[in-house]
C-alpha cells in the first residue's frame, strides 16, 4: 500500500503523426500540465505511408479492410506498449496527438488514479469521448474518480450500442507493467483502429478496465481526421500499397 501511494514517476509514449501543429500543441500542453518532457517519448514511424510488406503480414488479420492510417496508428500503439514493457516502466500513459486541454496536472490526477484504484487494475481510459453515467453500470459519486468498465457491448434501452467495451477511445490511457505485457502479447495481429480493436484485447485477458469521471481530458485539438493518404502526394505508395494489400488479402 505504501508503494502505491508515494509520488511516481511516470512516463508517457504519444502516438504522433509528424503534424508538427500537433507535436508543439502536445509538447506546450505536457508541460502547461506537471510533465517532465524528459519522460515523453514520440512515437513516430511507421507513419500511414511508410508501411511494408512485413509490418502488414506481422499485424494485420487478413480480410481486414482497414485504411493504411488505421494501420499505422494501431502499429503505433503495439509499439509503445512494445517500449512500456522493454523499458520496464511501472507506470505509463499512452496518448495520441490530438488532445486540446487537460483539467489539472497530470502526474498529480494519475496518482489520485492510483490511490482509487484497487492492487489488481489493467488499465485506466480517459477521453472526451462518452458520457460513463450512461452505461448503468456504477453510480456516480462525489470526490470519487475511478469507475469499473464492462468489456462487453453495452446497449441502451432502444438496443443501440453505445459502448463497443472496456475503452474510451484510445486518445489516453493508463497502463501498468503487468497490464502492458498482456495487451502487448495478444495485440497483433488486429482487424480494426486501435480504439476498437482493444476491445477485443480486453476481452481475451479478462481485462480489469477502468473509466475516469470526470475525464482528465476536456477537449480534442484538430479534430479532422490525420489517417487519410492523400491521393496526389502519396500516388506512388498507394499503388504498392493496393498490390501488398492484395497480396495479403488485407
Amino acid at each position: 500500500q505504501l508503494f502505491k501511494i508515494m509520488k511516481q514517476n511516470f512516463k508517457y509514449y504519444i502516438i504522433h503523426n509528424l503534424e508538427v501543429s500537433r507535436y508543439e500543441n502536445t509538447i506546450k500542453l505536457l508541460s502547461k500540465y506537471g510533465v517532465d518532457i524528459k519522460d515523453v517519448t514520440f512515437i513516430n514511424h511507421p507513419n500511414k505511408n511508410e508501411l511494408t510488406y512485413d509490418i502488414k503480414k506481422k499485424s494485420v488479420q487478413k480480410n481486414s479492410k482497414i485504411k493504411d492510417g488505421w494501420i499505422s496508428c494501431s502499429y503505433k500503439h503495439y509499439l509503445a506498449l512494445e517500449m512500456i514493457v522493454n523499458n520496464q516502466d511501472d507506470f505509463a500513459v499512452i496518448m495520441e496527438d490530438n488532445i486540446g486541454d487537460f483539467i489539472e496536472d497530470i502526474p498529480v490526477r494519475l496518482n489520485k488514479y492510483l490511490k482509487e484504484l484497487p492492487d489488481e487494475w489493467d488499465v485506466v481510459y480517459d477521453s472526451v469521448w462518452g458520457d460513463y453515467e450512461a452505461l448503468n453500470e456504477e453510480v456516480i459519486e462525489e470526490n470519487k474518480l475511478i469507475y469499473k468498465k464492462s468489456n462487453d457491448i453495452t446497449r441502451n434501452h432502444d438496443g443501440k450500442i453505445i459502448s463497443h467495451g472496456g475503452t474510451r477511445a484510445a486518445q489516453f490511457y493508463f497502463v501498468n507493467q503487468k497490464s502492458a505485457k498482456k495487451l502487448f502479447n495478444n495485440f497483433l495481429p488486429f482487424n480494426h483502429s486501435a480504439d476498437m480493436w482493444m476491445n477485443d484485447v480486453l476481452r481475451k485477458i479478462n481485462a480489469k478496465s477502468y473509466w475516469a469521471e470526470p475525464s482528465l481530458v476536456v477537449s480534442k485539438y484538430n479534430a479532422k481526421t490525420s489517417t487519410n493518404l492523400n491521393f496526389i502526394k502519396d500516388f506512388l505508395y498507394i499503388i504498392k500499397s493496393k498490390i501488398i494489400n492484395f497480396r495479403l488479402k488485407i
